[in-house]
């Protein structure tokens, strides 16, 4: 049906028509219940009055109310719907621009006609729907082409004696005749269903309308219009059989054909209702492949669409029929049991799982070995709803891929109060960083030969606002695993330096600064702009700066650290490689490396003297140092046992809490006095 039938249609049941339009004439919304097979919204006002492209849209109409933000008054002709009175009401928004208009549509009487027009004619000839015309004694004089074929006339109606009772069957003749009575009575458009012999022994149901249309305020002709009721049940059948197949596709996984995550909630739902009736548990299995992303970047989306296929096929195979099986997202599937009781069952099907997973699937030419992170969930009463109880699901399967991957963990509730209690931490440490509550001690590195201090690290320090001082190991973390690592490690960055200028400003004899440099800050690729730049904000000479990194750092991408540290050495910045002895750095490799020193990690020095495998380790490092002519620092210096020890090795420099703590900026220059004089 066309939107100019469904206008039709509106006036007869509701009036007058209304909508909201958009500044290019879109309808936004509309007045009333119209046909679904012809919506009005998201229509153009066009398609509602036009007939045809070359006819006059009325959205100039709608520019010309925008523009001079003032109401427009017009009259339109419309072939099926007669005259029509059109306002549009510009609407101003809170900064007076007109954006949208108010559409007001009426019908009024129709100009004085005894039969079509040639202009009306043409244009009822363009309807895809039958349209007719007949005079107060329903006898026809006009018909246009959708109609003559309907009702297979052989000659013009004009040239035949063709009532309205002869479109209808013999049953339906004096329906027919009372509706036409009753609409020139009450001298207004009505509607019946009727079926009507489109040939001999051939009839179909139809919706008729009869439009009574005026002449000096007296009916002069009725307009007749037919809708083919077995094309729009046809339609109609067409639209269900196209709603339940969408209704299917949004509750379904295209790659695999498994429920999806909407259609697993929704059995979640059920199943906890029964759940709550008969006390029967139900465990919910999250599986997440291991590095599944790392056989679509080798083999292709092709070959990882495969793979996801085979690995729900494998899946489905153990499940039993009462069980649940859904792909929830990307490589994720969610397995649903119900009433598994012992512990050991549920392990052994897990088992059962992860087997399955890891015997070899062939790909095209490729063998892939998949392993999987399993979370398990079992719920309890107070498990009311299956966002719940999923979400715990995947607190412990991410638990399983933190630990490595390729293992099963079972979810506890102490795991999701560590993670709320992270988040919060998060949150407040975002505050944190707003409120600038993060300050900097900083750790003197003595020359263990001369006893003088040559440099101190830079450490950061957080001073709660209720007093409390959360530890940097703890807030460390949270920042490194929340990506507040960038800002926090810029801010560090930036009063280290400025700190150091600040005291060479004051006359203190210039000193080396160390800062601690994350993996993700030194993988950064602006990051060696970040510290010239930070360099030369601050005024500090580049030779005063050192970078301390873990051997982690260099050896994630060793290519692009040989670069960052050469491009910075080059401007005389250093480096010091943090717990050197706990990575798996190749001599390769370090010899490349623009080290200036090797920091031996403070658990080598547990029980030294006295642990010879620990004083193995800090003797090899020591040799290898002087071989790279690397200066080494000994951290965690605490007792002078460990410092004659380290003095008789030549260790170059030590640090520790025998020397001092981590002291705030103004102690330095005491410090610096007490052993530099």
């Amino acid at each position: 049906m066309s939107l100019a039938s469904s206008l039709h249609k509106h006036f007869l049941h509701h009036g007058d028509f209304c909508a909201l339009v958009d500044a290019t004439g879109r309808i936004i919304s509309s007045s009333g219940q119209l046909l679904s097979a012809a919506p009005m919204e998201s229509a153009h006002c066009h398609k509602l009055l036009a007939l045809h492209n070359s006819c006059p849209c009325n959205s100039c109409h709608i520019r010309e109310a925008l523009q001079t933000s003032r109401p427009v008054d017009r009259q339109l002709h419309h072939p099926l719907l007669g005259d029509l009175q059109l306002r549009i009401q510009p609407l101003t928004g809170p900064d007076g621009q007109a954006t949208q208009a108010a559409l007001h549509i009426s019908p009024v009487e129709a100009p004085e006609i005894n039969g079509p027009t040639d202009l009306v004619r043409q244009a009822l000839s363009c309807l895809p729907q039958p349209v007719f015309e007949c005079d107060l004694q329903g006898q026809l004089h006009f018909a246009n082409p959708r109609c003559i074929e309907l009702f297979r006339f052989t000659k013009p109606v004009s040239d035949q004696n063709i009532c309205l009772q002869r479109l209808v069957v013999d049953a339906d003749r004096q329906r027919i005749e009372r509706l036409h009575k009753r609409s020139l009575q009450e001298e207004k458009s009505l509607s019946a269903e009727f079926t009507v012999e489109i040939s001999k022994g051939q009839s179909v149901p139809v919706l008729l309308h009869l439009i009574p249309v005026k002449k000096q305020g007296r009916i002069a002709v009725l307009r007749g219009m037919i809708e083919n009721r077995s094309q729009l049940a046809n339609t109609e059948r067409a639209l269900r059989q196209l709603e339940g197949h969408c209704k299917n596709l949004a509750r379904h996984d295209q790659l695999t054909g498994l429920p999806n995550r909407s259609q697993l909630f929704e059995w979640l739902d059920r199943a906890l209702g029964r759940y709550c009736q008969s006390g029967k548990p139900l465990t919910v299995v999250l599986l997440d492949i291991d590095r599944f992303k790392q056989v679509v970047d080798s083999l292709g989306d092709d070959c990882g669409d495969q793979v996801l296929c085979e690995v729900a096929l494998r899946l489905s195979k153990k499940m039993r029929c009462n069980d649940m099986l859904a792909r929830i997202n990307g490589d994720e599937f969610a397995l649903v049991y119900s009433n598994i009781s012992r512990p050991d069952s549920l392990t052994q099907l897990v088992q059962r799982l992860s087997k399955e997973l890891q015997n070899p699937l062939q790909v095209g030419e490729h063998v892939v070995h998949l392993t999987a992170s399993i979370g398990i969930v079992t719920s309890r009463p107070e498990d009311q709803d299956s966002a719940s109880l999923l979400r715990q699901a995947t607190i412990a399967m991410n638990e399983a891929k933190q630990q490595g991957g390729n293992r099963h963990i079972h979810f506890l509730p102490q795991m999701q109060r560590d993670r709320e209690a992270t988040f919060l931490f998060e949150k407040h440490m975002r505050e944190a960083l707003q409120r600038q509550e993060f300050y900097l001690h900083y750790q003197p590195q003595i020359d263990l030969a001369s006893g003088r201090i040559s440099g101190v690290e830079a450490l950061a320090r957080w001073a709660g606002p209720n007093g409390d001082n959360p530890s940097p190991e703890i807030f460390i973390n949270v920042a490194e695993s929340s990506g507040l690592i960038h800002p926090l490690g810029d801010f560090i960055l930036h009063q280290a330096c400025a700190q150091n200028r600040r005291w060479q400003q004051s006359g203190l004899p210039p000193i080396q600064v160390t800062v601690n440099i994350s993996a993700k800050q030194f993988a950064q690729q602006d990051f060696v702009d970040k510290v010239l730049r930070t360099l030369n904000d601050t005024g500090l000479a580049p030779e005063w700066l050192e970078l301390e990194i873990t051997e982690s750092a260099i050896m994630a991408n060793i290519e692009e650290a040989l670069g960052t540290m050469h491009r910075l050495r080059q401007v005389g910045v250093r480096f010091a490689v943090d717990d050197f002895g706990t990575g798996h750095s190749s001599l390769n490799y370090l010899r490349h490396l623009a080290l200036s020193k090797l920091k031996i990690d403070r658990s080598f020095l547990h029980e030294i003297p006295g642990n010879r495998d620990n004083e193995k380790l800090v003797f090899s490092i020591l040799a290898l140092a002087r071989s790279f002519d690397l200066q080494t620092v000994a951290e965690g210096i605490e007792t002078q046992e460990q410092l004659n020890y380290l003095q008789q090795l030549d260790c170059d420099l030590g640090q520790g809490y025998l020397f001092s703590r981590p002291v705030a900026p103004d102690a330095i220059p005491t410090l610096l006095a007490k052993h530099n004089s």
